[in-house]
């Protein structure tokens, strides 16, 4: 499925496990992680972005 409302494409790093993952960053500020969606494998749902 294509996703719409993508502004960008960034690296993340999880606030929690400090685990870095590629993500897209939508229009609206959320985060969703490249094969993994909106979560980090460890339940965290809160990223810092690098750019």
């Amino acid at each position: 499925m294509k996703r719409e409302n993508i502004q960008k494409k960034t690296a993340v790093q999880c606030e929690h496990c400090q685990s870095i993952f590629s993500a897209e960053i939508e229009t609206d500020g959320s985060v969703f992680l490249i094969g993994l969606g909106e979560q980090c494998q460890c339940g965290g749902s809160n990223f810092r972005s690098f750019a």
